[in-house]
């Protein structure tokens, strides 16, 4: 599960964004901006379709877009860093290999996203190299958001050629693929004594493609051959002058695992992951299902439903790829493993706790890691800023296989990305000015936002686990509910324990609802979602008050009794199984009021940021010959 902050390619041109992006918000020439385009590190293999594409936004809402206050960069280190200049020179050429294979599976990420993402970059650059500014700018904003659709901060679309929408199966599945179909031609196959097949299509792992009248599987290891084999590579190279054995180890076996269809082997690789606590170097292959939303429609046909029930066959919603490359933060992760010893406490202050087995009850022994890193470089989906940017993740998530069998799980915090949301100027106070009561801006602080994050992760391991995949597309949408609400409530079992202080909570309360103020209305994504459910019920209850000029003041006890009420509702949702029950609950909760609208008026007033970009200084590092 991965945690979005405030407002969350193929290697071809070296429009790597900390070469083009650096000079992004100065006023460029048409005359010489193409030079800023390097020769090829890695050139995908990909068949294209001969889509033909038109610019979606006029030049002058791209310059807008791409403006200083609009397209905001985030600095990840460099060779100054004295992260980087601590570690060992073995691991400094370890930690090149991992950038370089985190690059190979960039174009991973964009070929899931979309069929004609990679198709569309080729065009842009195509087009920049005849002199087009337009498509100069949109590589810009393509380059940020990591594929032709995304999202502003406002949660507004931004579609960067004609014609596109957002495809419920993504690059998962073909483009022309209906829901409807679909369910037509797997219950045939079913019928057809295909089960197996049927299992494959709905796995996490697996493109699916069309076979005649019937649909084929096709896993990532075979379909992603040429990326995962050159990404393999460099983990092995990697592995070799690691000064760490144990980091050594997870970086052979997770190279072994992107070259064979095995499960076993990424459980291997997983569990060793899992148990690194004291490594110098951080490197993760995310797999992440939050976007595919073809897979989980099956939960909605009954009848579907109920002869993959009889066969004993699960649908999951597939993994969509991303490479997170850094280097262990000891102050920020002696901080974290403050919390590691208090899990199994929280586990016994979850509701209804009798009713599921977690991971962290008293007695049961478990393997788990906790770091804070230097961020080096991310790709693909750790790097994708669509509204937002993940700052951290509990991983792997409970449909695979190192989990279910014991192997552990690793929570991974990003420094940088997090500091980024607090830099520019004034602008948080701006923010502060705009949204809060004068009288509570004292409790503000970005402590009180990660302390936050934090509890937010370490619920993500609590509660129920089994038969979650029922909820369908609200599975990932009621698990980030529980567990925004599930961390005010553990913050105040921990003061009531001495962990924190009442000032402490109260802070924490009063930063997370200032930070996490919405611009606009947007339930398509399972952390909006979770936010509307919160504010909806803070709102009604009067934990939060919203002045007529649009301030809000916080009740922070009310805050916390309004969370348990709401943690319960979240995991007997989850204890359902119903997508239907989860479904409802969203429906009713969700609604865009007067007051949320006041205060999106007041934030983008404040903070006119739209979008933001990757700067991977340490890339260019890893590039050198």
């Amino acid at each position: 599960m991965k945690v979005l902050p405030i407002c969350s390619q193929p290697i071809k041109n070296e429009l790597l964004l900390q070469v083009n992006n650096q000079s992004s918000n100065k006023s460029v020439n048409s005359s010489n901006f193409v030079a800023e385009f390097k020769p090829a590190f890695y050139m995908p293999s990909f068949a294209g379709t001969g889509k033909s594409f038109e610019l979606n936004l006029s030049e002058a809402e791209l310059k807008d877009r791409t403006s200083v206050e609009k397209f905001i960069p985030i600095q990840l280190i460099d060779e100054s860093s004295e992260a980087y200049k601590g570690l060992a020179q073995g691991d400094k050429e370890t930690l090149k290999h991992l950038i370089r294979a985190a690059e190979y599976l960039d174009p991973v990420f964009k070929k899931m996203d979309n069929p004609h993402n990679i198709e569309f970059e080729n065009y842009l650059d195509n087009l920049i190299k005849k002199g087009s500014m337009r498509a100069y700018l949109t590589k810009k904003l393509y380059d940020g958001q990591k594929g032709i659709i995304g999202l502003d901060t406002q949660r507004n679309p931004v579609i960067l050629a004609k014609g596109f929408e957002e495809l419920p199966g993504k690059g998962f599945y073909p483009e022309d693929l209906s829901v409807d179909e679909f369910h037509k031609i797997v219950k045939n196959m079913l019928e057809n004594g295909e089960a197996n097949e049927v299992e494959n299509i709905l796995n996490q792992r697996s493109i699916v493609i069309r076979n005649g009248e019937k649909l084929k599987a096709v896993d990532y290891t075979e379909y992603f051959k040429d990326e995962f084999s050159k990404a393999a590579a460099e983990l092995e190279e990697g592995a070799k002058t690691s000064t760490n054995p144990l980091f050594a180890e997870y970086l052979s076996n997770q190279a072994a695992a992107l070259k064979v269809n095995d499960v076993n082997l990424d459980c291997k690789a997983d569990t060793l992951w899992a148990k690194m606590q004291d490594t110098p170097l951080e490197f993760t292959i995310s797999r992440e299902c939050y976007t595919d939303e073809m897979t989980p429609t099956v939960t909605r046909n009954p009848e579907l439903q109920a002869m993959l029930n009889k066969l004993g066959i699960t649908a999951y919603a597939k993994d969509t790829i991303g490479a997170r490359v850094g280097i262990v933060n000891r102050a920020g992760t002696d901080y974290l493993l403050k919390m590691k010893e208090l899990l199994s406490f929280m586990a016994s202050k979850m509701p209804l706790r009798e009713n599921y087995e977690q991971h962290f009850d008293a007695g049961k022994k478990t393997n788990s890691s906790m770091v804070d890193i230097d961020v080096a470089h991310v790709s693909g989906d750790f790097a994708e800023y669509r509204g937002s940017i993940t700052i951290a993740s509990n991983l792997p998530n409970e449909d695979k296989l190192s989990v279910k069998t014991g192997g552990g799980r690793r929570m991974v915090y990003h420094k940088q990305i997090r500091d980024s949301k607090y830099i520019g100027g004034n602008t948080m106070q701006k923010r502060l000015d705009a949204l809060l009561d004068l009288s509570q801006h004292e409790y503000f602080n970005t402590q009180g936002i990660h302390d936050f994050c934090i509890l937010h992760e370490n619920v993500h391991s609590l509660g129920p686990k089994a038969g979650l995949e029922g909820l369908g597309i609200y599975k990932n949408k009621i698990e980030e509910f529980k567990a925004d609400s599930g961390a005010f409530v553990m913050f105040d079992e921990l003061r009531k324990k001495g962990f924190y202080t009442l000032r402490q909570e109260k802070e924490c309360v009063i930063s997370y609802l200032t930070g996490y103020v919405a611009k606009g209305h947007d339930i398509s994504e399972a952390h909006q979602v979770s936010r509307m459910l919160q504010y909806n019920k803070f709102l009604d209850s009067g934990a939060i008050t919203v002045s007529p000029e649009g301030k809000m003041l916080i009740d922070y006890k009310k805050v916390i009794q309004d969370s348990r009420e709401m943690l319960e509702d979240a995991v007997r949702i989850q204890l359902s199984g119903s997508s239907d029950v989860a479904r409802d609950y969203i429906e009713k909760n969700t609604k865009w009021n007067d007051a949320l609208e006041l205060l999106a008026k007041n934030l983008i007033s404040a903070d006119k940021k739209l979008n933001s970009y990757i700067i991977s200084p340490l890339l260019k590092v890893a590039l050198r010959k």
